[in-house]
C-alpha cells in the first residue's frame, strides 16, 4: 500500500510543476524576490537588453544601468538597476523550473525614482570642477548614471 501511495505522490508532484522561471532579485541592502515564479525577465546587459524565459540557454551577464522588467502573466513590474550581474541556471531538482538570479549594486522600483531630483543631481555633477582625472571620471560616470535614472523615471 505504501508503494502505491508513494507512486501517486510522485505523479502528483510532477503534475504540479508549473515549468516557470524562478527569480531571485537582490541587492546588498535587500532581497526583493526569492525564487519567485515568473514568466519572463528583461535585463539591460552590457551588450544590449535581452529577455529570459524558462529553458533559456545558460548565461552569466554583466548588467549596466537601466530597467529590469519582471513579467508575471499580465502583470509587469519595473526596477531600476545601477549595475550588477544576472546568472541563469537550469533546474537541478527535476522541477523543470530554471533559476534567474539578479545580483545588483542598487535596485529600486522605478516608481520610487524622482526625475526632478535626478535632473538636479545631473546639473550639479556637470557643474562640478574637472581639474583632475578623478574629477573627470566621476563627472562622466555620474552623468551617465543620472541620465539612466531620468530615462527610467519617465
Amino acid at each position: 500500500m505504501a508503494l502505491r501511495v508513494g507512486r501517486l505522490l510522485r505523479f502528483a508532484e510532477t503534475a504540479s510543476v508549473s515549468n516557470r522561471l524562478l527569480l531571485t532579485l537582490a541587492s546588498p541592502g535587500e532581497c526583493i524576490a526569492l525564487k519567485k515564479p515568473i514568466d519572463s525577465l528583461t535585463v539591460p546587459g552590457t551588450e544590449g537588453t535581452f529577455t529570459m524565459t524558462n529553458n533559456h540557454s545558460l548565461i552569466v551577464s554583466q548588467l549596466k544601468a537601466g530597467v529590469i522588467t519582471v513579467t508575471d502573466g499580465a502583470e509587469k513590474k519595473d526596477y531600476f538597476v545601477s549595475d550588477g550581474f544576472v546568472f541563469f541556471n537550469h533546474p537541478t531538482d527535476g522541477s523543470g523550473c530554471c533559476t534567474a538570479e539578479v545580483s545588483a549594486v542598487e535596485l529600486v522600483p522605478t516608481s520610487a525614482l524622482d526625475k526632478d531630483r535626478a535632473a538636479q543631481v545631473l546639473s550639479e555633477v556637470l557643474a562640478a570642477p574637472k581639474d583632475t582625472e578623478w574629477d573627470r571620471a566621476r563627472s562622466q560616470l555620474g552623468a551617465a548614471l543620472c541620465n539612466q535614472v531620468i530615462k527610467a523615471a519617465e
